[in-house]
């Protein structure tokens, strides 16, 4: 990890985080030493920066640059840059202060680990509504807390979420799938517990690390088996919309994940498993195009498949605001329409995926009658290990695949697509 404190790549890097993303870094120190943390084990030579607190003065200049319309995101990253714990920065609550002072009716999105939570620290967050926590519990057993955390206080971990409710702070759980340390009991009870205080949704992250992890912080495969039919289990019986990344996508249904009971979909009784076949007379593509359709639309009427039967809704909702329904994330139907413009009609034409990409692809080119399209799947040779994610592809990763192919020069068109997760 290169350490980052001033020059023009910082400035370069903060700049495209609050334009490209709307996220607002405040430091890249985190409290905490947790052992699936991204950004340990990278190989030498990666270029991922930490950064301590940014001033007040290079704050409120970035600030500037955010767009109101969208969620103000605080203590993620989508660059390079390592993301802290933004409550380390020592004005933290000044700076929150003078974003709701600056953009009045934006929601502010703070994903923290919770240790720096205090019941002063709460009370003022519920006077800056509209806001949302990101939690990272990861285990509610202090045993558990300890092992995935170190957590100097594990038992306030209860309390706090206890607290939240109370100020009626809208929060959603984050846990990383660490099963083969604390075991599936505590899993479970800890996504059991999140769901049953009210977190808004829950983000169940299967954990991946490089070549260089230690053996044995690398979950086993059946493990990872049974957390995801753990979740089909529990997505029938859950309030909040449980939502583990990556998602397992075999097809290119517009199945429901989950529902937020307070929005339009829980209202009309929706749940998990549903499966959306019309929207306002037309059949979805994806999941996420059924997932626009429902955003744009207004009132927008469906037909849906439950266990053999059809059933026919209609959600009350406004365009352009929130169905209330969470979709894993399967395929763009606007990538794909790119895609197919890209091809040469009368060639031999190639696209390179990342590994988790496959299979959804190899069903939209079935789906799409697509037979002059050749797929092959890009390891993260970089990272290695069990990471398999498009974002973390390297330049070399994707030249290491094409010396492997042969009769290369066949090919006319080879598209690498922008998101080819």
């Amino acid at each position: 990890m290169t350490e980052l404190n001033k020059g023009p790549e910082l400035q370069l890097l903060l700049v495209e985080a609050v334009r490209d993303h709307n996220v607002l870094p405040l430091t890249g120190r985190c409290n905490l030493f947790c052992p699936f943390c991204s950004h340990r084990y990278n190989p030498p030579g990666t270029r991922a920066y930490s950064f301590g607190p940014l001033s007040a003065e290079k704050l409120s200049e970035l600030a500037a640059y955010l767009d109101p319309g969208k969620k103000i995101i605080i203590g993620e990253s989508a660059t390079r840059l390592r993301e802290g714990e933004p409550l380390t920065h020592p004005r933290f609550m000044d700076l929150l202060k003078e974003l709701r002072a600056r953009y009045p009716k934006t929601m502010l999105q703070v994903t923290t680990n919770g240790t720096l939570l205090r019941d002063q620290v709460i009370a003022e967050l519920a006077n800056l509504q509209p806001l949302e926590l990101i939690l990272s519990v990861n285990s509610i057993s202090s045993e558990g807390r300890k092992l995935l955390m170190d957590d100097p206080d594990p038992e306030n971990i209860i309390r706090l979420i206890d607290l939240l409710a109370e100020k009626q702070i809208i929060f959603h759980g984050s846990v990383v799938a660490m099963t083969h340390l604390v075991g599936f009991a505590d899993l479970k009870k800890t996504l059991l517990y999140l769901d049953r205080k009210g977190a808004k949704s829950i983000r169940l992250l299967m954990p991946g690390f490089t070549r260089l992890a230690d053996p044995d912080l690398i979950s086993r495969e059946d493990d990872s088996r049974r957390v995801y039919q753990m979740v089909e289990e529990l997505q029938q019986v859950f309030s909040a919309p449980l939502l583990p990344e990556p998602p397992l996508i075999t097809e290119l249904h517009s199945v429901i994940a989950g529902v937020f009971k307070t929005d339009p979909a829980g209202f009309k009784g929706l749940h998990a498993g549903d499966m959306i076949i019309e929207i306002d007379g037309r059949e979805p593509l994806s999941r996420v195009d059924a997932f626009r359709q429902l955003t744009v639309s207004g009132d927008p009427e469906i037909i849906i498949h439950r266990k053999g039967e059809i059933i026919n809704t209609k959600l009350q909702k406004a365009a352009h605001t929130s169905p209330g329904i969470a979709f894993a994330y399967d395929l763009d139907p606007d990538q794909d329409d790119r895609v197919s413009a890209s091809l040469d009609p009368d060639g031999k034409n190639l696209m390179l995926v990342s590994v988790p990409a496959l299979v959804r692809w190899q069903v939209a080119l079935r789906l799409r009658g697509i037979e002059n399209l050749d797929l092959l799947a890009v390891p993260s040779a970089w990272f290695g290990g069990t990471i398999n994610c498009a974002g973390l592809l390297t330049v070399n990763d994707y030249r290491a695949v094409l010396a492997g192919v042969p009769d290369l020069q066949d090919y006319s068109c080879i598209l690498s697509p922008e998101d080819s997760r």
